[in-house]
């Protein structure tokens, strides 16, 4: 049985080579190469008894699932889902090699090391940990180390969820950005996330009469109209609501009084915001 040393160790082993094997995605089909996490993580994985399966709807753009089967079908079954790509680099923006996963001072440098190859590479130690030690779930156990998620998931998660679905269906899902730490070392925190920002598309037709470019004024410019919408869009600051759960979780906070007091009031509350990055602390 691997002792905590060990699995720190592979952790950041198994890290530092999905960071090296630069899986870009700059939105094209032709970017990501995310094949070669998906086949780092297969080896690795591999020999354990794990049910591991590939799929690509794009070459190149490989999706790894493995399983853990539950004793009880009727059990709850839990995804650990992670993505295996990342943004493009600006290099003027590292003082390191983006792409050499260097450990220096007990911290791995790299693009990916914390969106999100950190958690794709704990998950995979841990699913193989379980594994090594014949763990047996109730429910399924599900490994989903997924492609294209930095740029719509049409060679990813959403290609899997139209036509894979039973390989990667659960009742739970514990993926990136559930919360954040906080706090000090000797007094840490971690907020848990109960919602997340969603997109609702509209279409918009802006209809003009078309004029000569030597008679501006006489023209019905559907442009213009359409930039005084998008000025409106920008312009638009809606009423702050507060729910129940933020009430709560400011209450909780280990805030001064006068900022628990602006951050309860949706009258200040906005004003407080806009000053923040000026303020160096909030305690």
């Amino acid at each position: 049985m691997a002792g905590n040393g060990d699995l720190t160790n592979q952790t950041i082993e198994l890290l530092q080579a999905l960071i090296r094997n630069q899986c870009v995605n700059d939105g094209t089909a032709e970017s990501g190469h995310e094949v070669r996490n998906a086949d780092l993580l297969a080896t690795y994985l591999e020999g354990t008894g794990l049910d591991l399966q590939r799929y690509e709807p794009t070459p190149g753009r490989t999706s790894l699932v493995a399983r853990i089967e539950g004793s009880d079908p009727d059990a709850p079954s839990l995804c650990l889902m992670g993505h295996t790509d990342v943004v493009p680099v600006s290099l003027d923006g590292w003082s390191r090699d983006p792409f050499a996963g260097e450990l220096v001072g007990g911290e791995v440098w790299g693009r990916g090391a914390v969106d999100m190859l950190n958690l794709v590479a704990s998950q995979a130690v841990v699913f193989r940990t379980l594994a090594d030690r014949g763990f047996r779930p109730r429910g399924d156990l599900v490994l989903f180390a997924v492609a294209d998620e930095e740029s719509g998931s049409a060679h990813g998660a959403r290609w899997m969820a139209d036509h894979e679905w039973d390989a990667i269906a659960a009742d739970y899902v514990l993926t990136e950005n559930g919360g954040l730490h906080s706090g000090s070392e000797d007094s840490p925190a971690i907020g848990v996330n109960v919602a997340e920002k969603g997109v609702a598309w509209r279409r918009l037709t802006v209809r003009g009469t078309p004029g000569h470019g030597s008679a501006p004024y006489r023209s019905d410019n559907a442009l213009l109209k359409a930039a005084a919408v998008i000025q409106r869009l920008a312009d638009y600051s809606p009423d702050p609501r507060f729910h129940e759960l933020w009430r709560a979780q400011v209450q909780a906070m280990d805030l001064a009084d006068e900022v628990r007091d602006q951050m309860l009031d949706e009258d200040r509350i906005d004003d407080y915001l806009a000053e923040l990055p000026r303020t160096p602390s909030v305690d």
